[in-house]
């Protein structure tokens, strides 16, 4: 009886684990809407790209928008391209310039 217990519970953990993970944002974002509600506690939803796009979601409902405490930037990674362009240009400008006959 212990084992088909165990299997459950193992079972769910793995099920809840897995929905909690799914719910995060791929990505975040720089701005935040702090919502305004009945007992006076902001709800924050950070998903806003710019300031104009979270005022305009406040507009009518009320509350106010801040930066994102925990934003983090990508950095750019550079293309191959780039880097193979780069190479190129290194390449030629340390050879000799070329003799006329």
């Amino acid at each position: 009886m212990r084992l088909p217990v165990w299997t459950i519970l193992f079972i769910a953990a793995t099920l809840f684990s897995a929905t909690a993970a799914s719910a995060q944002s791929a990505r975040s974002y720089p701005w935040c809407a702090v919502y305004f509600t009945i007992d006076a506690n902001g709800t924050p939803s950070c998903s806003f790209d710019t300031r104009e796009q979270c005022m305009e979601t406040i507009s009518g409902i009320g509350g106010y928008c801040v930066e994102n405490l925990y934003y983090r930037r990508v950095a750019a990674v550079p293309s191959h391209r780039a880097n193979v362009a780069k190479a190129h240009k290194r390449a030629n400008t340390h050879s000799p310039a070329p003799t006329e006959r």
